[in-house]
């Protein structure tokens, strides 16, 4: 069987500089998907390199209830922000999984506000791109409320959402997150990904059963805003010189495996 892999760089808006690596991966690396973080302050930045890139690479949703400002009105999703307005940052959430060291707060957003709050963060993806994303996924914190918030965006909308159930649908096809149950993955991820993890398969992309399979990163150039507000900063960059490698892209082909887009997983768009 012939794989097909989906690369996306997450974070897209997350802060200027950032958007610029991000943009560079896709433009000179195996990115195929910019995952737009539609509230944030630098997202019409990031939609503009878009468009002056050409506006054609698939631009999907990173749904963000941990950073920044809300598309809501405050007091129209309660559970997610603070007495400032702002959302809960990660580590005030309350961890599902005991062995999640991210969330040791206390805070439970409700399903509703979740909900709420994604379909305002997907109008404003439509504002700033003039389009619907046709794939939606979360930003750094996954729950209960947040899963079923996505499984009825993406009803709604009847768009692909990172929760959906790995099988096929009669207007899907299965799409298969890679770090899912891979805690390997994740630690790469938070060291920042080297060419070597390609080559040795550490992420699982040769091993896995599925046809269109799915890979997040972080590619980006770093400012002061990221090493204010992310836990996340040189690892960024070596994704980035990781992902426009050649012999990475080389490697792909010699594995005849297909770099695609969220587009791959509709029978018919």
């Amino acid at each position: 069987m012939k794989k097909k892999l989906i690369v996306v760089a997450d974070d897209f808006g997350f802060s200027e500089a950032y958007n610029h690596g991000a943009i560079k991966a896709y433009k000179e690396g195996i990115v195929t998907v910019l995952s737009l973080m539609s509230n944030m302050k630098a997202a019409p930045h990031a939609v503009r390199l878009w468009k002056e890139a050409g506006g054609d690479a698939c631009m999907v949703q990173h749904t963000n209830f941990v950073q920044g400002y809300p598309v809501s009105r405050p007091e129209d999703i309660p559970s997610l922000v603070s007495e400032q307005g702002m959302f809960y940052r990660s580590g005030n959430w309350k961890a599902e999984d005991e062995e999640d060291k991210k969330c040791t707060g206390d805070i439970v957003p409700t399903a509703e506000d979740c909900y709420k709050e994604t379909v305002a963060q997907l109008e404003r993806h439509k504002e700033l791109t003039g389009r619907y994303p046709i794939h939606l996924e979360g930003h750094s914190v996954m729950n209960a409320p947040v899963r079923e918030a996505f499984r009825k965006a993406a009803e709604m909308f009847r768009i692909h959402s990172m929760t959906m159930p790995e099988e096929e649908t009669e207007s899907m096809y299965p799409a298969h997150e890679l770090a899912l149950g891979n805690p390997e993955y994740m630690s790469i991820i938070m060291r920042g990904t080297r060419p070597e993890d390609f080559y040795e398969d550490r992420m699982g992309l040769l091993k896995s059963p599925y046809e269109i399979n799915v890979m997040h990163f972080h590619p980006g150039y770093l400012d002061h805003y990221i090493f204010e507000n992310s836990s996340l900063t040189v690892p960024r960059c070596i994704d980035l010189e990781t992902l426009c490698d050649p012999q990475v892209r080389e490697w792909l082909m010699g594995h005849e495996i297909e770099l695609t887009d969220f587009k791959a997983v509709y029978k018919s768009i």
